[in-house]
């Protein structure tokens, strides 16, 4: 069901792949019993592509004809995606004066029968969707209730092969799930046309969005495995065209709750895979790893024309695929959880173990189980297969691996088998002693931070020469403390190193990236050990904040370290839903930040401001429904909680003046009040801070210096007459540049040039994206040149590339001579470019 559709709803109410080979030596593991099945349909859990999250409610025959001929082109039949599904939108709710459904000429030219005989010809299998009420998700009389039979022979006359049904009407009617869906079953068994089809039921209301206590999503697992081929275990991962990864591990933990409903022809459904909406490509490869794990449906919820080349081969790795398909059909468990980091197994067919090692959390962890822990008996040695990496190393029975933020390091683990792959090692990430903690260590210019790293063997056999080194940024200086290397290291030996290293000053604020490697060598078993020589790596990300606020000024128009906002995007000046200015209980706030819970927004002050005042509430904006709409409000300074609203509802808003002490980094978080996220509208308004004298002090000061406003001009090859190229630097980052959008585009490259009125020491460039809530124009691939007379460029940093988001961005220059400097827009969201700020960083003395 989408979720916008789910919120009009509350609304409304008032409230194949083959596995791999086994080894000889492996006994099949022993088929768990599992209750009967409606059907002879999904004996492994059924692959396929719905048109709700890439697409939305709107699609014509003729795109369902090109998705289907694209899932047939790009592979993706041929790794098993064989259901193509018509979501919500297809039918306005119309019928004839015998009660059958009618559909519209222009979308559905050639008819419903039509669409589905299409599909057939590609050798696809065709799915369509209804509501168990009388209304549907999409609107009034849309949904089938009263009608389940004629609707189901009509779905099977078509040629339909499986009926996706919502509960937004029948929720509305206070319909009782396991009754409606079951009266549904019966109807598709006796369809007039004999036809097999699948049956996904979707009730995807919670308490939180409405549902009554014992009918909501949580609970049909209780009626789902006699009923249908599945049923989902919670509400969306997202919008249409969004989807956030809180709401993905959300999905994910309630659809552990209760693996014994799920086995051949009856599975927990968390929802659908939908990479490139939202998720960064490790989550969504985390995604999919762990709905792999726990033998969910994987349904595609991408426009998949578009998806990246490396996308489909994400979604078509049969190595992965063959884990979720696996014919025991055990939907697998955590066996263990630890702060952030969780192992999870499964049980497969031909006796090996799924292992999955998943970081929940915004840093890399080294998570670890044992061959013993995961449900393997005794042996001499392991194999243990990374199906995303494809390659083999053997272990003694550690199971170890550095895993990045929010991804998930998939194993295949078999017994024995392991004698002739390299040995299981592990390099932890660096350890950073920082400056201060937020999202990422962050380290200051200038000032030198220790860090540390260890190598370990987890491998039957030893490794020789090892030795560790440290890759930093260009200037960046790293010093080796004591020797990080050993002649030879045994089952369960380590070396650690040890580095002090020093961002010169000057370094512009960025995320850095510090790369810690290990070179070492080992020997296969046999009558020919040749030595091998390997290598293994980890990176890290550090950053390098702004300059701290000086003065007294709005803490919204200070970059941010990082943010993050519920269900909406974090905008400032604006709410957080609409982008509408900020208004809680009639009063306007000029300045503030709005954002959905849960939320936290990090800023970096460096122990340089006493006080922080302002208002914060519910926004006007969620009156639109009377549900929902209470949080709590807090802020912390270095984690320490400095402040605390207590339950807030639309009812009043709360003032606030926190004393900040000697806090570095201030955050202001926002929880969900306890009764969930739904219409969480919040702001924090009239957000002011008071500091000290500017950090940035010149020429002696280790911060960047800046041209100020007034003392340059810009001009672009393209800008449209709303948003002036010198609105990019104006010194406000709520105004913005943007190219000609409208009613002609200009494509890139456009390129930016800042005048500086006299010839100055460049050294670099910061880059400030939009800060309304629409990515348009984000800059993601540039170059930066200089020139001394406007007509004469020359490159002033290797080309490069930056994250699709509204993060402060930079480019680091070797000082040089110039009076002009060109930010070139190589890519950019949606075709155009657009900035908030840019602003050139220059050698004080000039």
């Amino acid at each position: 069901m989408a979720a916008t559709a789910m919120a009009a709803t509350v609304a409304l109410l008032g409230t194949a792949a083959p596995a791999l080979a086994a080894q000889q030596d492996k006994q099949p593991e022993k088929r768990p019993a599992k209750a009967a099945a409606v059907n002879d349909l999904a004996r492994t859990p059924y692959q396929g592509w719905n048109t709700y999250y890439g697409l939305g409610a709107s699609f014509t025959e003729q795109t369902i004809k090109d998705e289907a001929d694209a899932i047939v082109s790009r592979g993706l039949k041929a790794a098993g995606y064989n259901y193509v599904w018509l979501d919500g939108g297809w039918w306005s709710g119309t019928r004839d004066a015998s009660g059958n459904i009618t559909v519209s000429s222009s979308q559905w030219p050639d008819g419903m029968k039509a669409v589905a005989d299409y599909i057939h010809s590609l050798g696809l299998k065709a799915g369509i969707y209804t509501d168990s009420g009388i209304n549907g998700c999409g609107g009034t009389d849309q949904g089938s209730y009263g009608h389940y039979q004629q609707d189901v022979n009509q779905f099977a006359g078509w040629g339909y092969d499986a009926v996706k049904v919502d509960f937004c009407g029948a929720e509305q009617q206070g319909l009782d799930p396991a009754v409606a869906y079951g009266q549904f079953s019966d109807a598709l068994t006796h369809n007039s046309s004999h036809r097999p089809m699948l049956f996904n039921i979707c009730n995807p209301f919670v308490p939180s969005t409405g549902a009554a206590p014992g009918r909501s999503a949580y609970d049909s697992y209780k009626f789902g495995p006699t009923t249908g081929n599945s049923w989902r275990t919670d509400t969306d991962v997202g919008f249409s065209h969004n989807v956030v990864f809180s709401d993905v591990l959300r999905n994910l933990d309630d659809d552990a709750k209760h693996p014994e409903a799920a086995g051949p022809g009856h599975w927990n459904d968390p929802d659908y895979v939908a990479p490139e909406l939202g998720m960064t490509p490790d989550e969504a490869q985390a995604q999919f790893s762990m709905w792999s794990v726990v033998a969910a449906p994987l349904i595609i919820g991408s426009d998949v024309k578009s998806l990246s080349a490396s996308t489909i081969s994400m979604l078509t790795n049969r190595e992965v695929l063959a884990v979720d398909q696996d014919r025991l059909g055990v939907q697998g468990t955590a066996i263990s959880t630890k702060g952030d980091t969780q192992v999870w197994t499964k049980p497969l067919s031909n006796g090996d173990k799924a292992v999955a090692l998943f970081n929940r959390g915004t840093t890399s962890h080294v998570i670890s189980t044992t061959a013993a822990q995961a449900g393997l008996p005794q042996a001499s040695d392991y194999a243990l297969r990374d199906v995303w990496k494809h390659t083999t190393t053997e272990t003694a029975g550690v199971i170890s691996a550095t895993v990045a933020p929010h991804s998930a390091v998939l194993l295949r683990v078999s017994r024995n088998g392991g004698a002739s792959a390299s040995p299981s090692t592990t390099l932890t990430p660096l350890d950073v002693t920082a400056a201060a903690q937020a999202a990422k260590s962050l380290v200051l210019p200038g000032s030198p931070f220790l860090a540390t790293a260890d190598f370990t063997d987890n491998g039957r056999r030893p490794l020789k020469d090892v030795s560790l080194a440290v890759d930093a940024p260009t200037g960046w200086t790293v010093t080796a403390l004591g020797r990080p290397r050993e002649a030879e290291l045994g089952t369960g030996g380590k070396v650690r190193g040890k580095w002090r290293i020093t961002p010169p000053p000057g370094t512009e604020p960025a995320t850095d990236v510090l790369t810690v490697s290990a070179a070492y060598s080992s020997s296969a078993d046999g009558p020919h050990r040749v030595s091998e020589k390997s290598t293994a790596s980890q990176t890290s990300s550090v950053q390098v904040p702004v300059a701290p606020p000086s003065g007294i000024g709005a803490l919204s128009h200070h970059p941010w370290l990082d943010a993050g906002s519920g269900y909406l995007v974090p905008r400032v000046d604006h709410d957080g839903a609409g982008g509408g200015p900020l208004v809680m209980n009639g009063t306007t706030y000029p300045e503030g930040i709005g954002v959905a819970s849960p939320s936290t927004v990090d800023f970096y002050v460096g122990g340089n401001c006493s006080t922080l005042t302002g208002t914060v509430g519910i926004d006007d904006s969620a009156d639109f429904d009377p549900s929902g709409g209470t949080a709590g409000f807090q802020i912390l300074g270095d984690g320490v909680k400095l402040y605390d609203s207590g339950p807030v509802t639309r009812t009043a808003t709360h003032a606030l003046s926190v004393n900040l002490g000697s806090a570095k980094v201030i955050s202001l978080v926002v929880s969900d009040g306890g009764d969930g996220g739904y219409n969480d509208r919040t702001d924090w308004g009239g957000m002011r801070i008071t500091c000290g004298a500017p950090a940035a002090t010149v020429p002696a000061g280790p911060w960047p210096h800046y041209v100020a406003p007034g003392d340059e001009s810009a001009s672009a090859t393209s800008t449209d007459d709303a948003y002036p190229v010198s609105n990019a630097v104006d010194g406000q980052v709520t105004t913005q540049w943007h190219s000609r959008s409208a009613p002609a585009s200009d494509p890139p490259p456009i390129a930016l040039t800042v005048d500086l009125k006299s010839a100055r020491t460049v050294t670099g460039l910061t880059y400030q994206p939009r800060l309304d809530g629409d990515s348009t124009g984000t800059i993601t691939g540039y170059t930066v040149e200089v020139s001394s007379d406007g007509t004469n460029y020359r490159p002033a940093a290797p080309a490069g590339t930056w994250p699709q988001d509204a993060l402060l961005k930079s480019v680091q220059i070797a000082p040089v001579q110039a009076r002009y400097v060109r930010l070139t827009a190589i890519s950019a969201a949606n075709g155009s470019a657009s900035a908030a700020e840019i602003a050139v960083a220059v050698h004080p003395a000039g």
